[in-house]
């Protein structure tokens, strides 16, 4: 369960976020999995060591941190969404579910995302979850808040930007996407709008967001309409950031 690309693979996953003492072992792990509606098995075990590798829609994943190994060790996250009481990441034991090393250099690609994704969904409401930490953009949700967001875009809805990503408000008023680079390739950077409050900003801010996960990255300059609202943008820095402004 090794590979030369270990980290990269691992910030490509997740973790499942339990209270001291609730994560499960093997057998509360294999009646989760039992319960879901993607094709995953269980492909390979080292109890002793906490790893378990898990195949989900023929694509090998692995899981550490299962008991009574060890708990992993995610990073702690920069934004957390739909909690309605403040949680203390540090004191969660996690349990991490990241691509296995077969797909190297494969980690972000769109099938191998969705089936995590979609395994994630269903076991975050299965288990005993207290938080799920999305490490891609470093973010922590509410366990029904991410499985119903997740499930909703698998099934053709809008992209969860505050979840799988992030938003950030300059002190100038643009606002940056954190997050989007894994799934296209490419940040968002809204320029100020003179005249538009914050919260103006962050809701059209999700609108582009949402509008390039779904299209895919943007190659050239060009327009955007979003919520009736004509836009300019442009790809900067070798393609990996987008600016957009108001024209005029």
């Amino acid at each position: 369960m090794g590979g030369a690309d270990a980290s990269t693979r691992y910030d490509a996953g997740l973790s499942l976020l339990f209270a001291p003492g609730a994560r499960p072992g093997g057998d509360a792990l294999r009646r989760a999995l039992d319960a879901c509606q993607v094709a995953v098995q269980v492909a390979e075990e080292a109890p002793a060591a906490g790893l378990v590798e898990l195949l989900v829609n023929g694509l090998g994943f692995d899981a550490v941190g299962i008991c009574p190994g060890a708990p992993s060790s995610p990073p702690l996250p920069r934004d957390s969404f739909a909690f309605s009481t403040s949680l203390k990441f540090e004191e969660l034991e996690a349990i991490s579910i990241f691509p296995g090393p077969h797909l190297d250099g494969g980690a972000a690609l769109p099938p191998v995302t969705r089936s995590l994704l979609a395994l994630a969904a269903e076991l975050a409401v299965l288990l005993p979850v207290r938080a799920v930490s999305w490490h891609p953009a470093r973010t922590a949700m509410e366990p029904a808040y991410f499985s119903r967001s997740v499930l909703a875009w698998l099934a053709g809805g809008a992209f969860p930007v505050l979840g799988l990503g992030a938003l950030a408000v300059g002190s100038d008023g643009s606002v940056a996407s954190r997050g989007l680079a894994h799934f296209v390739g490419q940040e968002v950077l809204l320029r100020p709008i003179p005249g538009k409050e914050p919260q103006d900003m962050a809701k059209l801010a999700i609108r582009v967001v949402d509008r390039i996960a779904r299209e895919g990255p943007l190659r050239m300059a060009g327009e955007l309409t979003c919520t009736g609202e004509t836009l300019c943008a442009e790809p900067v820095e070798r393609g990996k950031l987008v600016w957009v402004w108001r024209g005029g």
